[in-house]
């Protein structure tokens, strides 16, 4: 079993995706990533988009505090937040 469909079965998902008009340098330097790993592109493309999906974006990491806080932040409670690396 590929290393795709074992992500795939681990999240409950199974459906393709395909991406179209990739440039060629980024093809390229994601097959080289792919290939350093012994891993298929799909598998090692699959390992990136989902360790991505499970990144909060910066709105997500600044919206969070302020709902289980129940108030707003001032600016240095954020830069606290984001030095101390807490989510």
């Amino acid at each position: 079993m590929c290393a795709c469909t074992m992500h795939a079965n681990l999240l409950g998902m199974g459906k393709p995706l395909q991406i179209r008009d990739v440039p060629e340098p980024v093809l390229e330097t994601l097959r080289e990533r792919a290939e350093e790993r012994n891993m298929s592109l799909a598998s090692y493309a699959l390992e990136v988009l989902t360790r991505h999906a499970q990144s909060k974006t910066m709105s997500e990491v600044l919206a969070g505090p302020r709902l289980r806080k129940g108030r707003s932040l001032k600016d240095e409670d954020i830069l606290e937040l984001l030095a101390s690396g807490r989510p």
